[in-house]
């Protein structure tokens, strides 16, 4: 139905920003709890000492790099959106009488 569709309309691609911004602020309150429990529970985890040297180095990295993602996710459509707004180029066909 929608597959070839260009989305024209200011107000229509507003819903459809919010739904998109809705759903991923929703996904990251459902995820952030079960993620950080993951990296905690890795973190806090028995392993050799080499490894342990490798988790306190890189782990933080990792979670900075899913909290990116999270960020990411959400700037991305409203940069577009904002792209798309100014895009537009003013109608020229009126004319002025004399």
């Amino acid at each position: 139905m929608f597959e070839n569709e260009q989305v024209d309309n200011i107000i229509h691609a507003g819903l459809i920003l919010i739904v998109y911004m809705f759903c991923v602020i929703l996904l990251y309150f459902v995820l952030s709890s079960p993620v950080d429990a993951i990296f905690d529970a890795i973190e806090t985890g028995s392993v050799g000492t080499d490894a342990e040297t490798y988790m306190t180095e890189f782990l933080p990295n990792i979670e900075w790099a899913v909290r990116v993602v999270f960020a990411i996710a959400l700037a991305i459509p409203i940069t577009w959106f904002i792209f798309w707004i100014f895009s537009r180029e003013p109608d020229v066909t009126i004319i002025r009488r004399r």
